[in-house]
């Protein structure tokens, strides 16, 4: 196995960190059954996934001591990064290599200790055990699907505009409608980046939820919606959830495995409005 965590790669054979050992264990299920009021057993009701925990036990890979030091420092310091730890409602991904193909997971670091300093470490052995709390239950591919799609100007007549390569199109009474693609089995959020000039840009989706924001963006503005994080953030990096349209609810937009009809509108006279969609596809399985 190999990993990687802000830019620090662990495992594999070659490194200077190796996993000696790796422990992900299941999920958490937290559940509201109810005793039955009158017998036996219990009244099933929802069971949710909860928090998870990768353990890395870790050996480094180097001639002495000070070879062990810097290659656990890298990692330890990146762990400890307070940029991460520090903020509220933050996940960060933690990518890994299983069976030749690179994946993520989203959540937070754990504890990490630093090498012990024994006859091993002398050597460059040293030991390190760190952990990482899974907060999503689902893995993604660790690269990301990313569509532009551009808009049809006023006087060509119509706002919607059809996806394309790697999505296919087909015609519709006149409108073109598009299908993107989750290769996972579970469905993926979306993020939306709406760039300018634009005036109520709007993704719609054939399951009916909508992403959309109300207002003018210039030729030099651009919004990112990001769905699995729950922010809407402008290009100068200013955060702006007022924007969202009343209908958008971005729990709701996802895109299930398997293909999925979107539409883009937006009312733009000059025809270089665009969006682009992004998402990663999305497993129940490590």
């Amino acid at each position: 196995m190999l990993a990687r965590y802000k830019g620090v790669e662990f495992g594999g054979r070659r490194g200077n960190l190796i996993i000696s050992k790796f422990d992900p264990s299941a999920p958490e299920i937290r559940s509201n059954d109810h005793p039955k009021p009158f017998g036996d057993g219990a009244l099933a009701g929802r069971d949710y996934l909860g928090e998870a925990s990768w353990t890395f036990e870790l050996t480094t890979n180097e001639r002495d001591e000070v070879g062990a030091l810097a290659a656990a420092g890298a990692l330890v310091s990146a762990w400890r990064d307070p940029k991460v730890r520090l903020k509220p409602n933050v996940t960060v991904p933690l990518s890994y290599m299983v069976a030749g193909r690179w994946r993520r997971v989203y959540g937070r670091p754990g504890q990490i200790t630093d090498p012990v300093s024994d006859v091993h470490a002398n050597l460059g052995v040293g030991k390190i055990v760190a952990s990482f709390r899974v907060l999503d239950p689902n893995f993604y591919d660790d690269a990301e699907t990313k569509v532009r799609l551009t808009i049809v100007p006023e006087s060509s007549g119509g706002i919607i505009i059809p996806l394309v390569t790697p999505i296919s199109t087909r015609m519709n009474n006149g409108q073109r409608a598009g299908l993107v693609e989750n290769l996972g089995d579970v469905a993926s959020p979306l993020t939306v980046t709406f760039h300018g000039p634009a005036r109520n840009p709007k993704i719609k989706a054939a399951a009916g939820w909508e992403v959309g924001i109300t207002g003018t963006l210039a030729y030099d503005q651009s919004v990112t919606v990001d769905a699995r994080a729950g922010t809407v953030t402008r290009n100068d990096g200013a955060s702006i959830p007022g924007w969202l349209t009343r209908a958008t609810q971005l729990s709701k937009a996802v895109i299930p495995a398997g293909k999925s009809d979107l539409t883009f509108t937006a009312i733009d006279s000059t025809g270089t409005a665009a969006v682009d969609l992004s998402w990663r596809n999305s497993y129940s399985s490590i």
